[in-house]
């Protein structure tokens, strides 16, 4: 007779559980599916023996072949699951699964580039329709073309396309929206008919929020300085232009199937793909706007500022000095200021406004003291800049594009010195923030204390254009109050008006405000040149950072260049 065990049914539980949970884990988590995959297997298996050890053999024979049979039973189950896994349930992922570097480029799994030889992939649009990238078959072979490259330096938009190739992969853009553009994703039917009448693969396009003219132009204004320019419309968190300085240009890495030579043309490719990573090229695979990560010197006097409102009791906002130096603590050596007798400009008794407008360090120094590590750190989380035990994992600024999060501090504790915490206060300490970043917080400031969610994808349409996906603005959420938003967009227009950023004013017909930056990085090096900017100031349509990497004073380089941009930005309505 059967012997009855109740901890079948609650074993063989668990390992399904188990299975059915490890079946679907992604695949960067393969070791993991793998450690679930020996541990629920056994346990079925485990099962399966004492409930056939329970039935009474026939013979010694029978009991060693059945259970040699579980085990074989087991093991196939076991391949079963992986295969099932691999070819079914994962399949899609593991395909288009890519290892992008610090710099941007693909370091692994080209796989999905070489089958997509033979895919049209959709086209890449500007806000306006222009065309900046599509797919034409020359001789068999799909092959990515750049229609504008005759009009404009196609520099400017490589760190926003990216590349696609069969020998070094894909990045940005042609990277985060594989499956859209090749049509995997949003078109399966239409891939599937294809597949059974042999015709030709379409993907899908993406039309984009950014001005190709403007963001030519912006690249323009940049030149051959190594920087970044970010342009947000504030109201909804777009991307209206995202330039990176060096440069690259895709169309050079697409070798040309129709080529007299093809050998010479493949060492072409060849040629600029080393260029790219020449240790002297200045790293023109990577997008300095969102994943460079740099001090922002008095730029983050904004954040401070903001800070100092919203608490108002602590930050004593128009009870401050700006003396020659401030000793937050005695055996640390004082901060000064970068002008000498900054105070005498000023003038007594100082208010916010007008030290913000002439950037004291040692009045912001004595602001973050008053709010203390907590308080700074609170309203720096507002605006997403992490410190680093508060950092979310897998935190992204931008979806659309391979982005660094912003850090408050390298150090968990760095804050907890007074020295620490003012050097911070006024922009310099352990911060590292993208030019992104200081983009949002300027955008948030001109959208009455509300952040957006950035975006650099508006619509995904099928080749019949149908859409797919058509993205919504939405708000992060509240930074600031109305109150506090109103009073900085003030003390920016004082900047802009008579104080250390007002060079901005000679370019721009519009009332516009911002807020310069002198960035110190390395001791003895010339510091990096910082401004953001909002205009028209009174109602902001566009929300601008600018970095120009050992630019020297922020006040000067980088307030000129924030104002062409915005002058360009003006004059393209």
């Amino acid at each position: 007779m059967r012997r009855r065990r109740f901890w079948y049914a609650p074993v063989l539980v668990i390992a399904l559980v188990l299975l059915g949970y490890g079946i679907w884990l992604p695949v960067e988590q393969e070791s993991r599916w793998l450690l679930l995959l020996w541990i629920g297997g056994p346990l079925a298996g485990i099962v399966l023996l004492s409930w056939l050890h329970d039935t009474p053999p026939a013979s010694d024979l029978a009991r060693t072949v059945s259970r040699v049979g579980v085990v074989i039973i087991i093991g196939f189950l076991m391949l079963s699951l992986q295969l099932l896994r691999q070819q079914f349930v994962q399949a899609g992922a593991i395909s288009n699964y890519i290892v992008t570097g610090t710099d941007g480029s693909t370091i692994s799994n080209v796989r999905p580039v070489l089958m997509t030889q033979r895919v049209l992939r959709g086209a890449i649009v500007d806000r306006h329709g222009r065309v900046l990238a599509e797919s034409t078959m020359i001789n068999g072979i799909a092959r990515r073309v750049y229609p504008l490259a005759g009009q404009y330096d196609m520099t400017a938009f490589g760190h926003i396309l990216g590349f696609f190739s069969p020998r070094y992969g894909q990045s940005a853009l042609e990277a985060t929206y594989n499956e859209y553009l090749s049509g995997e994703r949003g078109n399966e039917w239409q891939v599937l008919l294809n597949e059974w009448t042999g015709e030709v693969q379409r993907g899908n396009s993406l039309t984009l929020t950014i001005d190709a003219e403007l963001q030519a132009r912006v690249a323009a204004l940049l030149g051959d300085r190594r920087g970044a320019v970010v342009v947000l419309d504030p109201r909804t968190g777009a991307i209206l232009a995202l330039v990176s300085r060096p440069g690259f240009d895709p169309g050079q890495l697409v070798v040309d199937p129709a080529a007299p030579d093809l050998t010479a043309e493949r060492q072409r490719v060849s040629d600029y793909w080393a260029f790219l990573n020449r240790d002297d090229a200045g790293q023109p695979l990577l997008n300095r706007a969102t994943q460079g990560l740099y001090p922002p010197g008095s730029t983050f006097k904004t954040v401070t500022a903001v800070a100092v409102l919203e608490y108002w009791l602590q930050g004593q906002p128009d009870q401050i000095t700006c003396p020659n130096e401030f000793y937050p603590q005695p055996d640390a050596p004082p901060i000064v200021n970068a002008v000498d007798n900054l105070g005498a400009q000023i003038g007594e008794p100082a208010t916010l406004e007008r030290v913000y407008a002439f950037s004291c360090n040692t009045a912001f120094a004595q602001y973050a003291v008053r709010l203390g590590a907590e308080r700074l750190t609170e309203v720096a989380q507002r605006f997403n800049i992490f410190a680093p035990n508060r950092l979310p994992t897998g935190f992204r600024p931008l979806r659309d594009l391979p982005s660094e999060p912003s850090l408050l501090s390298v150090q968990a504790d760095f804050l907890n010195q007074p020295r620490a915490l003012a050097d911070t206060g006024y922009g310099q300490g352990q911060l590292l923030v993208s030019p992104l970043q200081m983009a949002l917080v300027a955008a948030t400031i001109g959208n009455d204390g509300v952040m957006m969610q950035p975006y650099l994808v508006q619509r995904v349409t099928r080749p019949d254009g149908s859409t797919i996906w058509q993205a919504n603005p939405y708000s992060l959420r509240r930074v600031m109050s109305s109150q506090t938003a109103n009073r900085m967009r003030s003390y920016m227009a004082a900047v802009a008006q008579y104080g250390f950023g007002r060079s901005i004013s000679q370019y721009v017909n519009w009332p516009v405000g911002g807020k310069s930056g002198t960035a110190e990085h390395i001791p003895g090096a010339t510091p990096h040149a910082w401004f953001i900017a909002l205009g028209p100031i009174d109602t902001p349509r566009y929300a601008v950072a600018v970095i120009i990497e050992q630019g020297g004073e922020g006040s000067g380089v980088a307030a000129r260049l924030a104002g062409e941009v915005l002058a360009a930005a003006f004059a393209l309505e």
